[in-house]
């Protein structure tokens, strides 16, 4: 302790600085390494016993701190965060040896417990010195994660054989497992339901009042198959299941961010999955195209369109953004999210840490980021030769047509304007007044109304010549960057070698012996893949049932449920490539089953043995999509302009609305016409502005890849419905529609305008209600004429009665706030 009476100001100073000098020297002086060992090392007697004492607490099975473990040849061969932990031959250089020595003060192994001894330490070093023999035939401890269900292989497995006639495979394991709990399935539903739900499952659209008859009337025995196989035909299929796929690529119009720029051409990727759909490509030729479609061997422009997949990305354009950080998080994005979507694993989780559950290593992330960091982004012409050379023969006849205005505009500005009429009259061409406003003015016109050169744009990603290299990034920060790494796949899953396309002569020089996009896509889809045909198979059949057999349908690792159905899920996992990769295969498998037929009608037995109906002994229940709900209503009104594909549309926004987006960076302006009411699926996505009918049906908001949407009840909903302008509109024009078609007394009005909403017949309760509510309806807009006048807003109809027709459109809005109408039984 110092004594202020020993020491002055200045000698204090001086005593203070030899201190910290001191210090300071002893920091720059590493103490010395124990010498390494001159016996020979063996690894099993030597080092197992020591790296399993010190060092697999926190680099063992269940931790991986730095990335680095030492309970596996293989992985601690690699390293971990920082580069290998040690290299062989050369110990005073390696990682391992400085740490547990304590060469660096601020880091020293183990970081609890005991400390290694000089002469553990020098151990360690022998071993690396004399090559750091690690036998291969060494099985380390049996890794409980790697031995979780969805990492097994797809078993080969034949429907169980029941003692009751059950003639459907899907079927046979369902009533398997209901019959081991004691539970039996729910009897078919009626022809009504059926029909409904199968319009609403595979199209997204009601039946219309003939197909409702014709399927009621079919007294074949195949009739659902019939119904199955028409619907599966439609061009609105791809539309329907398309949708659903846009979620999981997080499909959106704009770039997102504050200034949330549109993207005009977003929609061309838009229109190949809908036509993928459509064609049904093979699921596996699917993917390929989405991953890697510009790899291809003779690459098609379809082929090419299909990367977008990945184009669907974030994108900052402020200012000030900075582009190594933007390209970071978006790659950060197409890593987690081609592990999500075709592998249902939560591969994010090993952005800045080696995954807590599952195992995928800090490393291993990186290697698959590594698949993207050597793709750019590109912006290619989609116009095809036909079209531009059909666009070069109309401008050629359109650039003639325009020579006689032309000529006037140009000897107008020569200040000759009796020449310009001569000029106008010789081509008996409509006279102009001779003003030079005028006639700019009708050249514009003109040319204004000329052929439009063909869209030209697409987004898609390419290879890149020279592809950066990748580093692991330290605790997922892209400015601390680790050891590098090369692209590959999960150690958990099947091995991944780089095969596919072209054969490495034909690759870029730099790229002729590392893996690419399409090997990853081949991996993915390699039938040895344990988890692609599962999250695959098991999509569908939330799509058809409400609920996956595993759920949530994106977590197949150890946080995530087991499957309901084991074996029926690994079932329809080897059905999936027998059957060509075909998910329409797929969909008619499911969907002819009794299961599927079911009825929805809850059971009071069911509502405390499986209240949630995992067992189905049910069909579920469950309330549609807001972009569904939405084209029902156009759909019973007749407002709906079914054109498939093409350009995002702009439907009315409520007031004040588009204002919210930044510096008026939002210009929404209303489609017209047909584009006014085409389906949901064509609305504009604005990220920071999304359709607000969308998002009160719990949209996925196309930032991050959506799995599967919440299913929420809200008053606001209601609100929605009741006062949207969209909605009255569709209200306003399906009451003129049954004020035209229907004649008749309020009775068969009433029982027409039901059947067209629900698809089904009132029970005579429930006529006597809604006629009762509509004879009350119409009675108050008889006391009320001005009401009545408002609402039907100059329309006529052959009644000619303004009362009559506004009773129909109020009784209508009831119709279409019906929990039924938008309900899926």
């Amino acid at each position: 302790m110092f004594n202020r009476r020993h020491f002055g100001p200045r000698a204090a100073c001086v005593a203070v600085v030899g201190l910290l000098v001191g210090t300071a020297a002893s920091v720059a002086e590493p103490p010395a390494l124990p010498p390494a060992t001159k016996k020979k090392v063996d690894f099993v007697a030597d080092i197992k016993p020591l790296l399993t004492t010190h060092c697999h607490k926190c680099h063992g099975t269940s931790k991986q701190e730095g990335g680095l473990r030492l309970d596996r040849r293989d992985e601690a061969l690699n390293g971990g965060d920082s580069g290998p932990a040690f290299v062989s031959g050369k110990s005073a250089e390696s990682l391992l040896i400085k740490y547990v020595a304590g060469v660096d003060p601020d880091v020293l192994m183990p970081p609890e417990g005991d400390k290694l001894t000089d002469e553990q330490i020098g151990l360690l070093r022998g071993w690396i010195d004399q090559g750091a023999d690690w036998p291969k035939d060494d099985k380390a401890a049996a890794d409980r994660r790697a031995a979780h269900w969805s990492f097994q292989p797809v078993r080969a497995l034949s429907p169980p054989v029941s003692k009751a006639a059950v003639h459907h495979p899907v079927d046979a394991f369902v009533r398997e497992t209901l019959a081991s709990r004691g539970l039996t399935p729910s009897p078919e539903a009626d022809r009504a339901t059926l029909i409904r739900r199968l319009s609403l499952d595979l199209l997204g659209l009601p039946p219309c009042p003939q197909e409702m008859t014709e399927f009621m009337d079919d007294e074949r025995p195949d009739a659902c198959e019939r119904l199955l196989d028409r619907l599966l035909a439609s061009p609105h299929f791809g539309e329907r299941w398309g949708r659903h796929w846009l979620d999981l690529a997080r499909y959106a119009d704009s770039d997102g961010y504050e200034k949330d720029l549109p993207r005009p051409h977003a929609w061309r990727w838009r229109n190949w999955v809908i036509d993928a759909f459509n064609r049904d490509l093979p699921f596996d030729q699917f993917t390929v195209e989405q991953l890697a479609g510009d790899l291809l061997p003779v690459a098609t422009l379809d082929q090419r369109i299909a990367t977008g997949f990945h184009r669907n990305t974030l994108t900052n354009k402020e200012g000030g953004a900075d582009k190594k950080e933007d390209r970071d998080k978006q790659l950060v994005d197409r890593t987690n999210t081609t592990g999500a979507v075709w592998l249902g694993l939560t591969v994010g989780c090993a952005q800045c840490h080696s995954h807590k559950y599952d195992p995928i290593s800090h490393r291993e992330y990186y290697q698959l980021y590594a698949f993207f960091n050597a793709a750019d982004e590109q912006d290619v012409s989609v116009a095809t030769a036909a079209q531009l050379e059909e666009y070069a023969r109309l401008k050629a006849v359109h650039d003639v047509a325009r020579q006689p205005l032309a000529e006037a505009v140009r000897q107008y500005r020569e200040a000759n304007p009796a020449d310009a009429l001569a000029a106008l009259e010789q081509t008996k061409k409509e006279k102009v007044d001779p003003e030079l406003q005028k006639l700019e003015a009708a050249l514009a016109k003109f040319d204004g109304a000329g052929p439009k050169s063909p869209p030209h744009q697409a987004m898609i990603l390419s290879e890149s010549a020279k592809p950066s290299p990748t580093n692991i990034h330290v605790r997922g920060d892209f400015l601390r960057l680790g050891a590098e790494v090369q692209p590959a796949g999960l150690s958990v899953l099947n091995p991944l070698k780089a095969i596919a396309g072209s054969s490495a002569s034909e690759r870029p020089s730099a790229t002729a012996s590392r893996p690419n996009r399409l090997d990853l896509a081949k991996w993915i889809v390699d039938e040895a893949n344990p988890l692609t045909r599962r999250v695959a198979v098991n999509r569908i059949w939330q799509h058809l049932f409400g609920r996956g057999l595993v759920d949530p349908p994106d977590d197949f690792g150890l946080q995530g449920a087991k499957p309901t159905h084991p074996e029926l899920l690994d079932w329809l996992a080897t059905e999936l490539p027998r059957r060509g990769w075909s998910r329409k295969e797929m969909i008619r498998l499911m969907a002819t089953s009794a299961t599927y037929r079911q009825s929805s009608r809850t059971r009071m037995e069911l509502s405390t043995v499986d209240p949630k109906n995992v067992w189905l002994a049910r069909q579920n229940r469950f309330r549609l999509e807001g972009e569904i709900i939405r084209d029902l209503a156009l759909s019973v009104s007749g407002l709906l302009d079914d054109r498939i594909g093409g350009e995002s549309i702009r439907p009315p926004l409520p007031s004040g609305v588009a204002d919210l987006g930044y510096a008026g960076s939002v210009k929404w302006a209303e489609s017209k016409g047909g584009d006014r009411y085409r389906r949901g699926c064509y609305i504009f996505f604005q990220r920071t502005v999304p359709y607000p009918l969308l998002m009160t049906f719990d949209s996925s908001d196309s930032n991050v890849t959506c799995a599967r949407r919440e299913r929420s009840n809200t008053p606001l909903q209601s609100l929605t419905l009741l006062n949207d302008p969209a909605f009255f509109e569709c209200a306003r024009a399906f009451g003129i529609r049954l004020d035209t078609d229907v004649t008749g007394d309020p009775t068969t009005r009433c029982r027409e305008a039901f059947r067209w909403t629900t698809g089904r017949e009132l029970e005579i309760a429930e006529l006597e209600t809604l006629v009762r509510l509509y004879e009350e309806t119409r009675g108050q807009l008889q006391r009320r004429p001005n009401d009545a006048t408002a609402i039907v807003a100059g329309a006529t109809t052959p009644s000619g009665s303004s009362v009559d027709l506004a009773a129909s459109i109020a009784f209508s809005r009831i119709l279409l706030n019906l929990d039924e109408f938008f309900t899926r039984e």
